[in-house]
């Protein structure tokens, strides 16, 4: 336990790694209201919402949205910082908070949600002059951009898997059938829109090494996919198999670890973006 002006903060939980930032549940002076000298921004690895959030999306008659300035909307909300803006291509799917000291009052901060899609860092929320509750403020928008991206490279990691070993196990009348034609078993296979395929392709890792997460095991396969489980066609990407096996929507770059040597996937990652 830390202790801020009499006031304790609750531990890291086990599975995150040594170096993360929690910034719900704790205490607001705990809160970081600006980044440590040298940060850029704090890439969110775990959050988790309250019943009080309510649901993302709301329609007409469902009951007003809470207010995070009184009610606590994330009950995890946890980070690691980063020392500079690290290239949008090879962390698709993280999303990064970014502390700027407001202008008009030195207690206050503004904050700035991005997110990396399509190559590129993109703005997708921005909070003006708020207090020590600001990751109550946030943490919906954070979580909806995670599961989203996350989503989506699953898709795709799913979709290289159809049309590569899949198609190429069906028989051709029924791989016509379903418009999967054109892919031989002997062609390179596609790759996942996921880093995971670069540190492959630079021999980082290879095709059929382990990752862990705690007493999860999944098997790195080609094209840049995961395999966990029974069913060998069952295929997952990092963050949406971490968010999967954990509590919480997770970025599983800062989670798995490479089994043979215990690195994290995200220290492999930057040592590829310094070559």
């Amino acid at each position: 336990m830390t202790t801020h002006h009499g006031a304790t903060t609750p531990t890291i939980p086990g599975t995150l790694p040594p170096e993360t930032v929690l910034l719900a549940p704790t205490v607001p002076p705990a809160v970081p209201m600006c980044p440590p000298a040298g940060a850029w921004g704090l890439v969110v690895v775990a959050v988790r919402t309250t019943d009080a959030a309510g649901a993302p999306v709301r329609f007409t008659g469902d009951a007003p949205a809470p207010d995070p300035a009184h009610t606590d909307t994330a009950d995890l909300f946890a980070g690691v910082w980063l020392p500079e803006p690290p290239p949008a291509t090879l962390h698709a799917g993280d999303v990064v908070v970014r502390l700027h000291t407001s202008p008009t009052n030195p207690a206050l901060t503004n904050v700035e949600v991005l997110a990396a899609m399509q190559g590129e860092w993109r703005t997708v929320g921005t909070w003006q002059a708020v207090d020590a509750r600001w990751p109550h403020e946030v943490a919906m928008t954070v979580l909806v951009h995670m599961r989203y991206l996350a989503d989506a490279a699953l898709q795709d990691a799913q979709g290289v898997t159809l049309t590569g070993p899949i198609a190429a196990a069906m028989p051709d009348w029924l791989s016509r059938g379903l418009g999967l034609a054109g892919e031989p078993a002997a062609s390179a296979p596609r790759r996942a829109p996921d880093g995971l395929a670069k540190l492959l392709e630079t021999g980082l890792l290879a095709e059929g090494d382990q990752i862990v997460l705690d007493e999860h095991t999944a098997t790195v396969q080609a094209g840049g996919v995961l395999h966990h489980g029974p069913d060998e066609f069952a295929v997952s990407t990092v963050n949406a198999l971490a968010t999967h096996l954990c509590d919480f929507t997770a970025n599983g770059w800062h989670l798995w670890r490479r089994a043979h040597d215990n690195r994290l996937l995200a220290d492999l990652r930057t040592e590829l973006a310094r070559r």
